[in-house]
């Protein structure tokens, strides 16, 4: 990949500049303020917008030790910086390519969706599921510490990853083991590599907030009058597995989920999810340029115990590569909604009868720029 150097230190730039439009019928939903809000929250990020400007900073000076710290730019707003770091950590490698420790801000061991790198990724959207299991804790970035061990000869044929993390577990609930994670990974043919893992919380922990007098998370029916803006985390698990096939210049990736609900001010009554999901992709030149369309279906039930919270994706994509640095991305989203099923993302103040989604279209052309 390109990048800039200056003695030890490597620098590489992502950049995604995005137009997005979203087709949809407006909302029926009886109660008049809620309509209008269901309709907002449909189109929310539409429009222009900047999607990630990464600028990753990384060092190897020696074989047995490193560094990575990862900034998104995209995320700053006003003097919230809150966002911007993504990553941060060092890397100790006591026996390099065979055992490696790693402590302070990374991704959990949870998903090829997160763990792939997002540079690669073909299509503009990791699709619902990602931000799904982002918002419950058991993916993303999270700040603690991992082991990863290679045993065999060839290191790519079996990698073992444990993890420790904070979780939802901090300042008055702090837990040395907030959230635990582990991956098994093996590649035993180049175009072939099987996956699987588990992230678990092992205690659920309830925040009084006692200080917080700003801010909009407001439960709406707080179980202590008192403390309006507790925030209440159950005890769970989730796991997943993937498989992922390279063959010459075509490319196909599959994963299913399946964890629990903890959290218990969102879920309005859910207790379990799962979700699949599968991509295609096949990449050809035609004269100086490459294309590279895509196709990715993905079915997510945020509420298995009832019938409603089923979502289902269709998208079709195609990328126009200019260079290994730079490429043009377009896709089309398809996504219809099983009826009364909750918005993943409810707007603050919490409201007592959650906003729902709808069924809708979404067209975004991406500029991809990694340098």
């Amino acid at each position: 990949m390109p990048g800039l150097s200056a003695g030890p230190l490597e620098f590489h730039l992502l950049l995604q500049p995005r137009y997005a439009h979203t087709f949809a019928e407006g909302s029926t939903n009886p109660r008049a303020g809620y309509a209008v809000r269901e309709d907002v929250l449909l189109r929310d990020g539409d429009g222009w917008s900047l999607q990630r400007f990464f600028f990753r900073i990384g060092a190897d000076p020696e074989p047995w030790i490193g560094f990575k710290a990862i900034l998104d730019f995209a995320k700053l707003r006003g003097s919230d910086v809150s966002n911007v770091l993504k990553q941060a950590y060092a890397r100790v490698r006591p026996v390099p390519s065979h055992m490696e420790i790693a402590a302070g801000i990374f991704k959990l061991p949870f998903s090829i969706l997160e763990l792939d790198p997002v540079a690669d990724y073909e299509l503009t959207d990791l699709g619902a599921a990602d931000a799904f299991v982002k918002d419950l804790g058991f993916a993303g970035r999270d700040i603690g510490a991992e082991v990863v061990v290679a045993p065999l000869p060839k290191p790519k044929r079996l990698r073992l990853s444990l993890g420790v993390f904070r979780g939802h577990s901090h300042d008055e609930h702090a837990s040395f083991v907030g959230a635990i994670g582990a991956r098994v990974e093996t590649k035993l043919w180049k175009w072939l590599r099987v996956g699987a893992d588990v992230v678990g919380m092992p205690s659920g922990t309830t925040y009084k907030q006692p200080f917080e007098t700003s801010g909009k998370d407001v439960l709406p029916m707080p179980p202590d009058p008192l403390f309006p803006r507790e925030k209440r985390w159950a005890a769970g698990k989730a796991y997943s597995a993937d498989i992922s096939v390279a063959a010459h210049h075509f490319r196909m990736r599959v994963e299913g989920m399946l964890g629990d609900r903890v959290d218990i001010d969102t879920r309005y009554g859910a207790r379990s999810f799962m979700a699949a999901w599968v991509l295609v992709a096949y990449r050809f030149r035609t004269g100086p340029i490459a294309l590279m369309p895509a196709a990715r279906a993905e079915w997510l039930d945020t509420d298995r115990e009832h019938a409603v919270g089923g979502r289902r994706e269709l998208t079709l994509g195609c990328s126009v590569i200019f260079s290994r640095a730079l490429q043009l991305m377009l896709d089309f989203t398809r996504t219809d909604v099983q009826s009364q099923t909750a918005a993943i993302e409810q707007p603050l103040p919490l409201p007592a009868i959650p906003y729902f989604d709808l069924d809708n279209e979404r067209v975004t052309a991406q500029l991809q720029l990694v340098l």
